[in-house]
Parts: C-alpha cells; sequence; structure tokens
C-alpha cells in the first residue's frame, strides 16, 4: 500500500488541477488571468500557515537556492496558470485539456535532454496509450473533431503554458535534500504571489474589471485551497517520490476527470467515448509506472 500513496498524490492532484480548468471557465466573465491568479496564491498561502515554521527552520537552505525557487515560481506559478487562464478565457476546457495532454510528452523530452533520461520500451507504450486516451476522451471519440481543429489566440497560449509546466516539474528533481516539499510549496507560492502582484495591479489600472459575487469568490477560493495549496503539495511530493517522467503521465488524467466533473456537477451523460478514453489512460498509467522485473532492485 505504501507504494501506492504516491501515485494516490498525482491522481489527487490531476483531481483538483481539473477542477482548475472547469472553474476558471466558469468564472472567465468575472475574473482575468492576472488578478485571478494572483489571488489564487494569496489564498493558498492563507492555508498553509503550518509551513512558517518549516520556512524558518530551512532558511538557510531556502537563501542558499533562492534562484532555484525563483525558477520554480516563474515556471510552475506565474507563467503556467495564468497562460493556462488567459487560454480558458476563449477555449473550451475539451480544447484546453487536448493540448495540457501534451505536457508528459513534454516532460519525458525534457528529463532526456537535461538529464540523459531514456524511455524503456514499457514507458514509452505508456505514454502513447495514456495520450490516446486522452484524446479519446477529449474529442469525444470524434476523429473530425481533432482534424478541425485550428490554432487560435487561446490555443497559443495554451502551447506556451505546455513547455512551462513541464520546466517545472523537471526542476524539482533538484529539491534539496531534507527540504520538504510542503515548505517547496510555500516558499515558490511566496515568490509567485509576489512577482503577480504587481502584475495583477497593472493589469486592473489598465482596466481589467473583476467581478464579485458569491460564485465567483467561492470559484477563487476552490482555485487556491484545492487547486492551489492542495495540489501542489502532492503534485511535488509525488515527483519527488516517483520522478518527473512517471509523475507527468498523471496529468493524462486531467481530460477524464473533467468529463467525469461535467457528469456529476453540470448534468452531462456518460458517453461510450468516456470509458473508452479513461480505459485507455489507465492502461497507459499503469505500463509506465509499474516496475517491470528489470527495473527493480
Amino acid at each position: 500500500m505504501r507504494r501506492a500513496v504516491p501515485y494516490l498524490l498525482l491522481a489527487g492532484a490531476a483531481l483538483f488541477w481539473a477542477g482548475n480548468f472547469t472553474t476558471a471557465r466558469a468564472l472567465r466573465d468575472a475574473w482575468r488571468a492576472l488578478p485571478l491568479n494572483a489571488v489564487r496564491w494569496l489564498v493558498a498561502l492563507a492555508v498553509l500557515p503550518f509551513t512558517w515554521g518549516s520556512l524558518r527552520a530551512h532558511a538557510d537552505t531556502l537563501r542558499r537556492h533562492v534562484l532555484w525557487l525563483a525558477a520554480l515560481a516563474l515556471t510552475g506559478v506565474v507563467l503556467f496558470q495564468t497562460f493556462l487562464y488567459q487560454a480558458l478565457a476563449s477555449k473550451t476546457v475539451v480544447t484546453a485539456a487536448l493540448i495540457a495532454a501534451n505536457t508528459p510528452l513534454a516532460i519525458a523530452l525534457g528529463a532526456w535532454l537535461a538529464y540523459g533520461e531514456r524511455l524503456s520500451g514499457r514507458q514509452a507504450l505508456g505514454i502513447a496509450v495514456a495520450f490516446a486516451g486522452a484524446l479519446v476522451v477529449v474529442a469525444r471519440g470524434d476523429l473530425g473533431a481533432l482534424l478541425a481543429l485550428r490554432l487560435t489566440p487561446g490555443d497559443l497560449w495554451m502551447l506556451a503554458a505546455v513547455p512551462c509546466w513541464a520546466a517545472y516539474s523537471l526542476m524539482l528533481k533538484r529539491t534539496p535534500a531534507g527540504l520538504p516539499q510542503v515548505t517547496v510549496v510555500v516558499a515558490t507560492s511566496a515568490l509567485g504571489a509576489l512577482m503577480l502582484l504587481p502584475l495583477a495591479a497593472w493589469r486592473l489600472a489598465a482596466g481589467d474589471v473583476v467581478t464579485l459575487t458569491p460564485a465567483s469568490v467561492a470559484g477563487a477560493l476552490y482555485i487556491g485551497v484545492f487547486a492551489g495549496a492542495q495540489a501542489f503539495v502532492r503534485w511535488n511530493r509525488g515527483v519527488a517520490a516517483v520522478g518527473a517522467t512517471r509523475a507527468g503521465l498523471f496529468l493524462h488524467l486531467m481530460p477524464l476527470f473533467a468529463a467525469l466533473l461535467g457528469v456529476t456537477f453540470l448534468g452531462e451523460h456518460l458517453a461510450s467515448h468516456h470509458l473508452a478514453g479513461g480505459a485507455l489512460v489507465m492502461i497507459g498509467l499503469l505500463l509506465a509506472s509499474v516496475r517491470g522485473r528489470e527495473g527493480r532492485t
């Protein structure tokens, strides 16, 4: 059971991030990208107060690795999330999830370029099968829906987000020994919020309007608490345990979870392409994450 814990953490992060896609799309008329992202991380910091003592305890380590932390904050907190929210202002969750399904491939390529990590035949097959499953889900089983896609500014924002998340995940491999992942999340969240606040203020001064209603406030709180704090803690711990390439495969669960959230909360019907795509995703994850005999120690 202990071996399954990292994979459960990664699956939980994917579920919360699927909710992030859906909620951000619903809030597109109430929030603009930069103000929403800034509020997200302020909320995330507010619900992680128990880690501030850990920041003080690891202050020397954090100071020695401040440039690494700043790079994590820039790629994972500032750029990826802002690009995602900018994309969802004009693109549906389905299209954004389709593009995001390429992230594990970007992580695997980056791991090969940066660390010389080679994919086993089983991992390569798992990536291909899981990616095919993600395509089935987001295209609703219709190949024509994929062929009809045209690049728009929203597509380009999402394409720019993919390498940002890949870089963030790969840099987690350099986490200093003895530095808790929760502490890394808080430190990068704080740095990211400091970067975002002046940008959000600039956009508000330039005319971005925020509409505060009970629904828009509740949505922002969900994004901050679950898609922000809780998801990042789970993701960082999972990556630290199983590596960026294997963890990246769990991003294929986001389109599947997004479809399930639509069924549960929006009254959408569960179709055959959901079941077929979900089965392919799970098979791909098992192929790529379960070690063969040659990989055991």
